[in-house]
């Protein structure tokens, strides 16, 4: 884990703390006060408290950066003896030096270590509470980063189990056509197993892949439609309105797969009456849309179709899919990523 404080955060933290205690009085012998006039202002003594304030302040947070992770507890400098004995040696330590030094080479004042322990001991409350900012603020964060990474694995979890569901139905689906094919034409069941193949190489060549091309997605249905209509011939339609530039948006994979085996599933196919799906864009949605006309009693299935699709959405895009449904016609439109 990365350390919240390093070199910098130190360097900078001591730099501003030294500035806040050492730049007052700077400024105020600008002004023509009593207490100027009386006690002038002395800068060897402030180049001295400057020094001597920014190595306590580098010492304190150098000291501390170690047990940072236990200053996310209430009152810790009073419960943990080592951080307290450890502040306070380094505080009396620093008093002790800058009031002997002081008192020797620039001025004796009647304050206990000329001022320096009621200085440091500033100093260290600001210290302590910067530190406390600071620690509750990266353990805040590196929680939500732990937070954020769980949501992750537990969103592509789904998404993997999601994807599992997709994958027998449709092969139970093709299957079964199979079945029909071999019976009516073995001929064409070879071409059949042929299509089939390139459908689940694509699945396989992009198993770690969540979101794919929409022109990937257009092959794969390109082979789905070829499979369909060796069982079907003109029962099924396919016009693809979609302009070539919209190829290269993404969306979830396998997402039109689905839409087209809903269509077969709940409608009648025939060549008197064939099954229309059309596909076209409007602003950054694709639009797959089929006529309707109902079977009296339509296939079995789980229902996972549509509901496994719209929340593969809802997990890779943060959006749902649109369902609409009028006398005649059922649309559905996927939103792309450019």
């Amino acid at each position: 884990m990365r350390q919240p404080l390093n070199k910098k955060i130190i360097l900078y933290s001591s730099l501003f703390i030294t500035a806040v205690i050492c730049f007052p009085p700077l400024l105020r012998q600008q002004t023509n006060s009593l207490r100027n006039i009386l006690i002038p202002f002395n800068w060897d003594e402030w180049v001295f408290h400057i020094i001597i304030e920014f190595c306590f302040c580098a010492s304190i947070f150098y000291i501390n950066k170690k047990y940072i992770g236990l200053f996310q507890n209430k009152w810790i400098i009073f419960k943990d003896i080592r951080i307290t004995l450890l502040n306070i040696g380094v505080l009396l330590l620093f008093s002790v030096i800058g009031g002997g030094i002081s008192r020797v080479f620039i001025q004796n004042t009647p304050f206990p270590l000329n001022g320096y322990l009621l200085r440091f001991s500033i100093t260290l409350f600001f210290i302590l509470i910067e530190i406390k900012i600071i620690s509750t603020l990266y353990y805040a964060s590196q929680k939500e980063k732990e937070n954020e990474q769980l949501r992750s694995t537990n969103a592509r979890m789904e998404l993997e189990i999601l994807k599992e569901q997709i994958n027998p139905h449709f092969l139970f689906n093709t299957l079964s056509s199979l079945s029909s094919i071999i019976r009516e034409n073995p001929a064409k069941a070879q071409e059949f197993v042929s299509h089939l193949s390139k459908i689940f190489r694509y699945s396989l060549s992009n198993k770690n892949q969540h979101l794919v091309t929409l022109g990937e997605e257009l092959e794969k249905l390109n082979s789905y439609i070829e499979l369909m209509q060796m069982r079907m011939e003109q029962g099924l339609r396919l016009i693809n309105n979609i302009p070539k530039d919209f190829y290269e948006r993404l969306l979830p994979q396998t997402s039109l797969l689905p839409l087209i085996e809903n269509a077969l599933k709940h409608n009648t196919a025939s060549s008197e009456k064939p099954l229309i799906v059309r596909m076209s864009v409007d602003k950054d949605d694709v639009i797959i849309s089929n006529n309707l006309q109902l079977k009296a009693f339509p296939e079995p299935g789980n229902g996972i179709g549509l509901t496994n699709l719209n929340e593969r959405f809802r997990i890779l895009r943060q959006t749902e899919i649109t369902i609409v449904k009028t006398d005649n016609l059922f649309t559905v439109k996927l939103p792309l990523k450019k």
